[in-house]
């Protein structure tokens, strides 16, 4: 309390005395005291000037001098930072001097430096308050420039000594999540939650982690728990309207993204994830008026493109391909605007066009499964069978349960004859997914497949592959 009032004191006498442009006399640590508040309110040209005059004053200030460092660090000029650290000779906390070294030593990538820097620390028989402050500030130093293990590795340590550190939970959950390890993220985070049951901040990232591990109804209701704590936050709506959806329940999804257009209506996302359950609930009219209302809000680039894709969904290929023909010359290197060229195409069975289309769509975006599965249903049509595979190949390594994607990949297994890799995709078929590609080959509605085990099934399967009957009765 005592450190408060006296910055206080110390920042109206200061201000006083520049109001009135007579100059002061400070000690060093008061120069310093005065940068530290003033960066810490964002004012960094009054810091730096603080700094600049404290070291005219006091030129061999090793606090100052470290100071004036760390601007250069803020600034991201390391190399001047380290340079500028090589005429401190002394300071009075080595660690904090050590930390800002291996900071810039860091984003330089001079990592053998680093080590030896931390060892001679580590090895010097630190108190175990130093210790502490140490290591922890490695742990943030390293999330800084990704290298998530070594993060890791000294938060953990830190947790050994103090369990509760609000900001070490943070950045574990952080670290883990960047690394994927989803399940690790989550339990940190509820660490946090642990300390405070009332954390809006903890609760939102819980929902985020969720939604990313696919767990949608534990999202759902951290959002929801957020959402008691600040029920205005648009952000949170959104995401909550987004587990929904990918929860499969896109009704409550639509009303909540609804509302949240109607609360932020300048969110242009919440326009596009909109139209993407409207169609999937077939809402084609709603998609129309969606897009009228995002052309006024936003204008019109883009809204021909997905007009006609509306149109193509409703079966009316025709006025499709004349509002292709009018898409403006500045949307024609688009993605949308090469998969829309792509779908019509197909459906004009011009399968080279569509081919080069969606191509180019592909070069765009790498790993949209839409396109990828689009690539293989038209490689099967052109019996480019060896191609296909290797689409779905892509396919389901990114997405394993991507539909009917190992169906059509067994099929082509089948076509090109290669028994081994044919059995090889069909083992990753479930018990329920076997039973529903049975009934599709065999087309008859009055077997009855429950009874069936695995082997009975598979059994069934070789038959029908024997008797070249396989896939006969589905369609794509």
């Amino acid at each position: 309390m005592d450190d408060e009032i006296n910055i206080t004191a110390l920042v109206e006498k200061y201000e006083q005395m520049r109001f009135i442009g007579k100059q002061m006399y400070l000690d060093a640590d008061e120069f310093a005291l005065l940068a530290d508040y003033y960066h810490s309110m964002d004012d960094e040209e009054e810091s730096l000037l603080l700094l600049d005059e404290g070291l005219k004053m006091h030129p061999g200030s090793p606090e100052l001098m470290l100071l004036r460092a760390k601007t250069l660090v803020f600034s991201e000029q390391y190399t001047e930072a380290l340079d500028y650290l090589k005429y401190i000779t002394s300071a009075e906390d080595e660690i904090d001097l050590a930390l800002v070294k291996i900071e810039c030593l860091l984003h330089l990538q001079r990592n053998e430096e680093v080590d030896e820097l931390i060892n001679q620390l580590l090895n010097s028989e630190l108190a175990i308050d130093d210790l502490y402050e140490f290591i922890t500030e490695l742990g943030f130093l390293f999330n800084d420039v990704d290298l998530f293990d070594r993060a890791i590795s000294f938060l953990q340590e830190s947790l050994k000594i103090e369990d509760d550190n609000a900001d070490v939970l943070t950045d574990l959950a952080y670290a883990y999540e960047m690394k994927g390890d989803f399940e690790e993220a989550i339990l940190y985070n509820n660490l946090l939650l642990d300390a405070n049951p009332y954390s809006f901040e903890a609760w939102v990232n819980i929902g985020k982690l969720y939604s990313m591990n696919e767990q949608y109804d534990k999202a759902i209701d951290a959002f929801d728990f957020a959402l008691t704590i600040n029920d205005k936050d648009v952000s949170v709506r959104k995401l909550k309207a987004l587990a929904l959806y990918l929860n499969e329940n896109v009704a409550e999804s639509i009303r909540l993204f609804e509302e949240c257009i109607s609360q932020a209506p300048n969110d242009e996302s919440l326009y596009d994830s909109l139209f993407e359950a409207y169609e999937v609930m077939g809402e084609y009219d709603r998609m129309m008026k969606l897009l009228d209302k995002k052309e006024a809000q936003f204008g019109p680039a883009g809204i021909l493109i997905k007009r006609a894709f509306v149109y193509i969904y409703q079966g009316d290929t025709d006025m499709a391909h004349r509002l292709f023909e009018e898409v403006p010359e500045e949307d024609h290197a688009s993605l949308d605007y090469f998969m829309l060229e792509g779908e019509l195409a197909f459906n004009d069975n011009d399968l080279v066009r569509a081919e080069a289309a969606y191509m180019k769509a592909a070069l765009i975006s790498e790993e949209n499964e839409d396109i990828i599965d689009r690539l293989a249903n038209i490689s099967i049509a052109q019996e480019k069978y060896e191609q296909a595979a290797g689409y779905l190949d892509q396919l389901l390594n990114l997405s394993p349960d991507y539909p009917t994607a190992k169906s059509r990949l067994a099929f082509i297994r089948f076509e090109i004859g290669s028994k081994e890799p044919f059995n090889e995709i069909i083992e990753q078929f479930s018990e329920d997914e076997l039973r529903t590609l049975l009934q599709q080959i065999l087309g008859n509605k009055h077997t009855d497949f429950t009874r069936f085990t695995r082997e009975d099934m598979l059994s069934r399967l070789n038959e029908a592959r024997e008797n070249r009957v396989l896939f006969k009765n589905i369609k794509y």
